[in-house]
Protein backbone atom coordinates (compact mmCIF):
# COMPACT_ATOMS: atom_id res chain seq x y z
CA UNK A 1 0.00 0.00 0.00
CA UNK A 2 0.93 3.17 -0.61
CA UNK A 3 1.20 5.91 1.82
CA UNK A 4 2.00 9.82 1.42
CA UNK A 5 6.01 9.77 1.83
CA UNK A 6 5.86 13.36 4.40
CA UNK A 7 3.61 11.34 6.66
CA UNK A 8 6.36 8.90 6.65
CA UNK A 9 8.85 10.82 7.23
CA UNK A 10 7.27 12.33 9.95
CA UNK A 11 7.07 9.17 11.51
CA UNK A 12 10.57 7.89 11.07
CA UNK A 13 12.70 10.26 13.73
CA UNK A 14 10.02 7.81 16.06
CA UNK A 15 10.69 4.45 14.39
CA UNK A 16 14.45 5.17 14.17
CA UNK A 17 14.14 5.41 18.31
CA UNK A 18 11.78 3.20 18.39
CA UNK A 19 9.40 4.40 20.19
CA UNK A 20 6.24 4.54 17.69
CA UNK A 21 3.55 2.13 17.85
CA UNK A 22 3.12 -1.51 16.37
CA UNK A 23 1.14 0.05 13.75
CA UNK A 24 2.57 2.93 12.83
CA UNK A 25 5.71 1.13 12.59
CA UNK A 26 4.55 -1.52 10.02
CA UNK A 27 3.43 0.69 8.00
CA UNK A 28 6.66 2.59 7.63
CA UNK A 29 7.97 -1.07 6.66
CA UNK A 30 5.60 -0.98 4.12
CA UNK A 31 6.29 2.28 2.61
CA UNK A 32 10.09 1.99 2.35
CA UNK A 33 9.82 -1.39 0.66
CA UNK A 34 7.84 0.81 -2.11
CA UNK A 35 9.66 4.58 -1.54
CA UNK A 36 13.66 4.58 -2.38
CA UNK A 37 14.01 8.36 -1.11
CA UNK A 38 12.24 7.70 2.25
CA UNK A 39 14.46 4.56 2.65
CA UNK A 40 17.47 7.08 1.92
CA UNK A 41 15.88 9.04 4.47
CA UNK A 42 15.81 6.14 7.16
CA UNK A 43 19.57 5.05 6.32
CA UNK A 44 20.87 8.52 6.68
CA UNK A 45 18.96 8.74 10.29
CA UNK A 46 19.95 5.48 11.37
CA UNK A 47 23.76 6.50 10.36
CA UNK A 48 25.00 7.66 14.21
CA UNK A 49 28.71 8.33 12.90
CA UNK A 50 28.13 12.43 12.67
CA UNK A 51 26.78 11.95 16.45
CA UNK A 52 29.90 9.34 17.97
CA UNK A 53 32.12 12.55 16.17
CA UNK A 54 30.37 15.45 17.77
CA UNK A 55 31.30 12.87 21.05
CA UNK A 56 34.48 12.32 21.03
CA UNK A 57 35.40 16.21 19.86
CA UNK A 58 32.89 17.36 22.44
CA UNK A 59 35.05 14.48 25.19
CA UNK A 60 37.95 16.06 23.66
CA UNK A 61 37.26 20.02 24.35
CA UNK A 62 36.26 18.98 28.04
CA UNK A 63 39.09 16.95 28.32
CA UNK A 64 41.67 19.86 26.93
CA UNK A 65 39.74 22.30 29.28
CA UNK A 66 40.53 19.95 32.44
CA UNK A 67 44.49 19.69 31.34
CA UNK A 68 44.34 23.12 31.40
CA UNK A 69 42.98 23.78 34.18
CA UNK A 70 45.05 21.48 36.07
CA UNK A 71 48.17 22.44 34.67
CA UNK A 72 47.10 26.37 35.82
CA UNK A 73 46.61 25.03 39.38
CA UNK A 74 49.80 22.74 39.40
CA UNK A 75 51.53 25.81 38.33
CA UNK A 76 49.90 28.14 41.55
CA UNK A 77 50.83 25.34 43.54
CA UNK A 78 54.77 25.22 42.43
CA UNK A 79 54.27 28.68 42.92
CA UNK A 80 52.74 28.96 46.29
CA UNK A 81 54.84 26.53 47.62
CA UNK A 82 57.90 28.12 46.60
CA UNK A 83 56.88 31.34 48.60
CA UNK A 84 56.14 29.03 51.03
CA UNK A 85 59.60 27.97 51.46
CA UNK A 86 61.08 30.94 51.59
CA UNK A 87 60.12 31.91 55.29
CA UNK A 88 61.31 27.84 55.80
CA UNK A 89 64.83 28.50 54.47
CA UNK A 90 65.22 31.62 56.31
CA UNK A 91 64.19 30.22 59.57
CA UNK A 92 66.49 27.31 59.46
CA UNK A 93 69.10 29.80 58.89
CA UNK A 94 68.29 31.85 61.95
CA UNK A 95 67.77 28.94 63.97
CA UNK A 96 71.52 27.21 63.26
CA UNK A 97 72.57 30.62 63.48
CA UNK A 98 71.63 31.94 66.78
CA UNK A 99 70.53 28.45 68.75
CA UNK A 100 73.18 26.32 67.19
CA UNK A 101 70.44 23.78 67.15
CA UNK A 102 66.97 23.20 65.63
CA UNK A 103 63.84 24.04 68.01
CA UNK A 104 61.62 26.51 67.15
CA UNK A 105 62.06 25.71 63.61
CA UNK A 106 60.11 22.96 63.94
CA UNK A 107 57.01 25.32 65.52
CA UNK A 108 57.66 27.45 62.06
CA UNK A 109 57.57 24.39 59.36
CA UNK A 110 54.15 22.80 61.55
CA UNK A 111 53.00 26.41 60.89
CA UNK A 112 53.51 26.77 57.10
CA UNK A 113 51.81 23.28 56.60
CA UNK A 114 48.89 23.87 58.34
CA UNK A 115 49.02 26.94 56.19
CA UNK A 116 50.09 24.51 53.24
CA UNK A 117 46.74 22.63 54.11
CA UNK A 118 44.43 25.17 53.23
CA UNK A 119 46.36 27.11 50.17
CA UNK A 120 47.93 23.86 48.71
CA UNK A 121 45.78 21.41 48.65
CA UNK A 122 42.53 22.72 47.45
CA UNK A 123 45.05 23.26 44.40
CA UNK A 124 46.68 20.12 44.06
CA UNK A 125 43.99 17.87 44.50
CA UNK A 126 41.23 17.14 41.94
CA UNK A 127 38.43 15.58 43.46
CA UNK A 128 36.58 15.82 46.42
CA UNK A 129 38.72 19.03 47.67
CA UNK A 130 36.43 19.99 50.61
CA UNK A 131 37.48 16.25 52.05
CA UNK A 132 40.65 16.06 51.64
CA UNK A 133 41.32 19.87 52.62
CA UNK A 134 39.45 19.30 55.88
CA UNK A 135 41.71 15.45 56.74
CA UNK A 136 44.83 17.79 56.12
CA UNK A 137 44.00 21.13 57.86
CA UNK A 138 42.91 18.55 61.22
CA UNK A 139 46.38 16.81 60.69
CA UNK A 140 48.48 19.70 60.36
CA UNK A 141 46.93 21.42 63.33
CA UNK A 142 47.03 18.48 65.36
CA UNK A 143 50.87 18.41 64.35
CA UNK A 144 50.87 21.86 64.90
CA UNK A 145 49.84 21.21 69.05
CA UNK A 146 52.21 18.65 69.06
CA UNK A 147 55.52 20.55 67.99
CA UNK A 148 54.28 23.17 70.19
CA UNK A 149 53.72 21.21 73.37
CA UNK A 150 56.77 19.13 72.71
CA UNK A 151 58.62 22.42 72.57
CA UNK A 152 57.40 23.86 75.58
CA UNK A 153 57.69 20.48 77.64
CA UNK A 154 54.56 20.55 78.45
CA UNK A 155 51.65 17.65 79.20
CA UNK A 156 48.59 19.65 77.17
CA UNK A 157 49.05 17.77 74.04
CA UNK A 158 46.26 15.26 74.21
CA UNK A 159 43.65 17.51 75.73
CA UNK A 160 44.32 20.30 73.03
CA UNK A 161 44.17 17.90 70.14
CA UNK A 162 41.22 15.91 71.53
CA UNK A 163 38.97 19.32 71.97
CA UNK A 164 40.48 20.68 68.69
CA UNK A 165 39.53 17.02 66.34
CA UNK A 166 35.68 17.53 68.56
CA UNK A 167 35.32 21.02 67.66
CA UNK A 168 36.24 20.65 64.03
CA UNK A 169 34.31 16.94 64.11
CA UNK A 170 31.21 18.92 65.00
CA UNK A 171 31.63 21.37 61.92
CA UNK A 172 33.01 19.42 59.53
CA UNK A 173 32.43 15.90 59.87
CA UNK A 174 29.55 15.96 57.58
CA UNK A 175 31.77 17.45 54.72
CA UNK A 176 34.11 14.25 54.89
CA UNK A 177 31.52 11.60 55.80
CA UNK A 178 29.15 12.85 52.85
CA UNK A 179 32.19 12.64 50.55
CA UNK A 180 33.46 9.59 51.23
CA UNK A 181 30.16 8.13 51.56
CA UNK A 182 28.83 9.27 48.97
CA UNK A 183 27.44 5.67 47.25
CA UNK A 184 26.97 2.31 48.48
CA UNK A 185 25.70 0.77 51.36
CA UNK A 186 26.75 3.05 53.94
CA UNK A 187 25.45 5.92 52.12
CA UNK A 188 21.96 5.66 54.18
CA UNK A 189 24.06 5.22 57.29
CA UNK A 190 25.81 9.06 56.70
CA UNK A 191 24.04 10.63 59.88
CA UNK A 192 24.71 7.86 61.91
CA UNK A 193 28.20 7.62 61.18
CA UNK A 194 28.07 11.32 62.02
CA UNK A 195 26.86 11.25 65.41
CA UNK A 196 29.00 8.35 66.03
CA UNK A 197 32.18 10.02 65.28
CA UNK A 198 31.33 12.52 67.65
CA UNK A 199 29.84 11.36 69.98
CA UNK A 200 33.28 8.85 70.79
CA UNK A 201 35.59 12.43 70.17
CA UNK A 202 33.30 13.54 73.24
CA UNK A 203 33.58 10.97 75.56
CA UNK A 204 37.19 10.81 74.58
CA UNK A 205 38.16 14.55 75.52
CA UNK A 206 35.84 13.72 78.46
CA UNK A 207 38.34 11.00 79.35
CA UNK A 208 41.24 12.61 78.64
CA UNK A 209 40.40 15.97 80.58
CA UNK A 210 39.55 13.94 83.29
CA UNK A 211 42.99 12.10 83.25
CA UNK A 212 44.28 15.90 82.95
CA UNK A 213 42.91 17.07 86.29
CA UNK A 214 42.92 14.53 88.30
CA UNK A 215 39.36 14.26 87.86
CA UNK A 216 37.54 12.03 91.36
CA UNK A 217 34.09 10.02 91.48
CA UNK A 218 31.88 13.99 90.78
CA UNK A 219 33.67 14.85 88.22
CA UNK A 220 33.09 11.77 86.20
CA UNK A 221 29.66 11.74 88.09
CA UNK A 222 29.27 15.40 86.47
CA UNK A 223 30.67 15.55 83.33
CA UNK A 224 29.56 12.10 81.99
CA UNK A 225 25.98 12.58 83.27
CA UNK A 226 25.50 15.54 81.47
CA UNK A 227 27.08 15.04 78.18
CA UNK A 228 25.06 11.56 78.49
CA UNK A 229 22.02 13.23 78.60
CA UNK A 230 22.75 16.00 75.94
CA UNK A 231 23.85 13.77 73.27
CA UNK A 232 20.95 11.77 73.79
CA UNK A 233 18.66 14.69 72.39
CA UNK A 234 20.72 13.89 69.26
CA UNK A 235 20.56 10.71 68.98
CA UNK A 236 16.77 11.04 69.13
CA UNK A 237 16.81 13.97 67.00
CA UNK A 238 18.49 11.69 64.40
CA UNK A 239 16.72 8.40 64.84
CA UNK A 240 13.80 10.67 64.27
CA UNK A 241 14.94 12.43 60.75
CA UNK A 242 16.35 9.38 59.76
CA UNK A 243 13.26 6.84 60.25
CA UNK A 244 11.41 6.37 56.88
CA UNK A 245 8.27 5.27 58.22
CA UNK A 246 7.38 8.65 59.45
CA UNK A 247 6.20 11.55 57.03
CA UNK A 248 7.13 14.95 57.65
CA UNK A 249 3.68 15.53 59.92
CA UNK A 250 5.02 12.83 62.42
CA UNK A 251 8.77 13.86 62.42
CA UNK A 252 7.98 17.03 63.30
CA UNK A 253 5.77 16.31 66.11
CA UNK A 254 7.99 13.86 67.41
CA UNK A 255 11.02 16.47 67.65
CA UNK A 256 8.89 18.55 69.46
CA UNK A 257 7.62 16.38 72.08
CA UNK A 258 11.76 15.08 72.35
CA UNK A 259 12.69 18.73 72.45
CA UNK A 260 10.35 19.91 75.02
CA UNK A 261 10.33 16.69 77.23
CA UNK A 262 14.49 16.84 77.26
CA UNK A 263 14.15 20.66 78.02
CA UNK A 264 11.54 19.93 80.49
CA UNK A 265 13.84 17.93 82.40
CA UNK A 266 17.24 19.56 82.14
CA UNK A 267 17.51 21.06 85.04
CA UNK A 268 16.04 18.12 86.96
CA UNK A 269 19.14 15.83 85.67
CA UNK A 270 21.68 18.48 86.56
CA UNK A 271 19.81 19.00 89.57
CA UNK A 272 20.40 15.63 90.38
CA UNK A 273 23.79 15.10 89.08
CA UNK A 274 25.33 17.79 91.16
CA UNK A 275 23.31 16.57 94.11
CA UNK A 276 21.28 20.36 94.18
CA UNK A 277 17.66 20.55 95.39
CA UNK A 278 16.79 24.65 95.19
CA UNK A 279 15.14 24.11 91.31
CA UNK A 280 13.14 21.37 89.66
CA UNK A 281 10.01 20.42 88.62
CA UNK A 282 9.35 18.99 92.21
CA UNK A 283 8.18 22.97 93.35
CA UNK A 284 5.57 22.53 90.73
CA UNK A 285 2.69 24.67 92.14
CA UNK A 286 0.23 25.74 89.22
CA UNK A 287 -1.96 27.20 91.84
CA UNK A 288 0.57 30.04 92.31
CA UNK A 289 1.04 31.09 88.72
CA UNK A 290 4.25 32.15 87.82
CA UNK A 291 4.93 34.39 90.93
CA UNK A 292 8.36 36.48 90.33
CA UNK A 293 9.08 36.53 94.32
CA UNK A 294 9.30 32.54 94.07
CA UNK A 295 11.57 31.68 91.35
CA UNK A 296 11.81 27.89 92.36
CA UNK A 297 8.32 27.75 91.59
CA UNK A 298 8.37 30.04 88.82
CA UNK A 299 10.67 27.73 86.94
CA UNK A 300 8.81 24.87 87.55
CA UNK A 301 5.91 25.70 85.89
CA UNK A 302 7.50 27.30 83.06
CA UNK A 303 9.34 23.77 82.63
CA UNK A 304 5.84 21.98 82.87
CA UNK A 305 3.86 24.36 80.48
CA UNK A 306 6.89 23.70 78.60
CA UNK A 307 6.18 19.96 78.30
CA UNK A 308 2.80 19.86 78.52
CA UNK A 309 2.51 22.56 75.64
CA UNK A 310 5.11 20.37 73.03
CA UNK A 311 3.03 17.53 73.85
CA UNK A 312 0.13 19.06 72.97
CA UNK A 313 1.41 20.44 69.68
CA UNK A 314 3.38 17.10 69.31
CA UNK A 315 0.22 15.18 69.44
CA UNK A 316 -1.40 17.66 67.10
CA UNK A 317 1.20 17.21 64.31
CA UNK A 318 1.33 13.49 64.82
CA UNK A 319 -2.66 13.21 64.22
CA UNK A 320 -2.31 15.20 61.22
CA UNK A 321 0.49 13.26 60.04
CA UNK A 322 -1.62 10.07 60.84
CA UNK A 323 -4.52 11.75 58.97
CA UNK A 324 -2.57 12.27 55.43
CA UNK A 325 -0.67 8.98 55.37
CA UNK A 326 -4.42 7.30 55.37
CA UNK A 327 -5.61 9.94 52.49
CA UNK A 328 -2.64 8.81 50.40
CA UNK A 329 -3.01 5.40 50.83
CA UNK A 330 -6.75 5.67 49.94
CA UNK A 331 -5.60 7.71 46.67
Amino acid sequence: MKYNCKVIQDLLPLYTDGICSDVSAQMVEEHLKECASCEKIAKELQDDSVEKTLGKECDHVVLSHEKKVSKKMVTAGSITAAVLLIPVIVCLICNLAIGHALDWFFIVLTALLVVASVTLVPMLVVEKKAVYTVLAFTGTLVLLLFTCCFYTHGNWFFVAAAAVVFGLSVCFAPVVVHGLLSDGRWKRKRAWIVVAWDSLWLYLLLAVCGWFVHGNVTYWRVALGISTYSILLVWGWTAVLCSRNCNRWNKAGLLVMLTGVWTGFVTDVVNFLLRDTENGLRYLDLAKGFPLDDPAVFNANVYFMMIAVSVFVGVICLCNGHGRGKSEKTD
